[in-house]
């Protein structure tokens, strides 16, 4: 199973996984620090937990939705390891539940940021029991499925704040609001981005289904500047000694190109600058953080 579950694993691009880590835990932390004015780094070690936490945890979700959509990768995507049978179901439901008690043994040791991942845990286990005993929400309903995924994104979000502010005497205030949800619009825009083509196959899961693809291009390009809004917000970079968080809008002109190539024919729209886009974002909060701290 061990081997199966490695095959499994190298079918993903786990540097995006890893990437994805520590732009959630290193960049937001970042900007989290910048909306409390706080020019002490955070910890590394922290840091890292968090990074690692959430980067196994994503691979975790993909496992469960790999299950959830096996039917329908048997038609779109027949070379998913879960279709070839690379791997089997249960190896996956038993990586998903062991992976998840193990990422709470590892961060046990924290106290409260602990319980902020526990809440993430307990948000995907409602949402793999409803899916398990109702088939609820249906994968094909993508804008509800949206709507589930916001809040675990938000949690995941709540649970590196609490890394990240660990040990202050501070509660939430707008400034980490807006961070948080500056954060999830970022990868919202990612979601909409790498599913947005212009002439759809009818089984294929896109949002141009239900708002159309000038809808889509809309809300997908809404995304990438209502987040640079809400992290210019967290940041306040027109404040004295503030001025590095105007590198929020360092990754705007990435989906403004996207949309230029989708506006003059392009299939579907770059995924390749979806992508870049959101490490470019990583790589803005993170810089934001090291000049604060210099």
């Amino acid at each position: 199973m061990i081997t199966r579950l490695t095959r499994y694993a190298l079918a993903y691009p786990l540097w995006f996984y890893a990437a994805a880590g520590l732009g959630w835990s290193y960049g937001l932390t970042a900007v989290y620090q910048a909306a409390h004015r706080s020019g002490r780094a955070p910890a590394a070690s922290g840091l890292a937990v968090t990074a690692a936490t959430i980067a196994v945890t994503l691979l975790l979700f993909r496992a469960v939705d790999d299950v959830r959509d096996l039917d329908y990768d048997r038609v779109q995507n027949p070379r998913r390891p879960l279709v070839t049978g690379a791997v089997r179901v249960r190896d996956l439901l038993l990586l998903f539940f062991l992976g998840m008690v193990v990422l709470l043994l590892f961060n046990a040791p924290r106290g409260v940021p602990a319980a902020g991942y526990g809440a993430v845990c307990g948000y995907v286990c409602l949402i793999v029991f409803l899916d398990w005993r109702w088939k609820w929400p249906s994968a094909d309903r993508l804008l509800l499925q949206l709507l589930v995924n916001v809040p675990l994104q938000t949690l995941i979000c709540g649970y590196v704040y609490l890394g990240a502010t660990h040990g202050y005497d501070t509660l939430p205030s707008g400034p980490d609001v807006a961070a948080a949800l500056g954060f999830v619009l970022s990868l919202t825009h990612l979601e909409f981005a790498r599913r947005l083509v212009r002439a759809p196959e009818p089984h294929t899961r896109t949002y141009v289904h239900a708002l159309g693809v000038d809808g889509t291009v809309r809300a997908t390009l809404a995304c990438a500047f209502a987040a640079a809004g809400l992290e210019l917000v967290a940041t306040r970079p027109w404040s004295p000694g503030q001025a590095a968080g105007w590198l929020v809008l360092i990754a705007l002109p990435v989906p403004v190109i996207a949309a230029v190539r989708f506006h003059r024919g392009a299939p579907r729209w770059s995924t390749g600058l979806a992508v870049l886009y959101l490490l470019l974002s990583f790589s803005s909060f993170a810089a934001i953080g090291l000049l604060n701290t210099l």
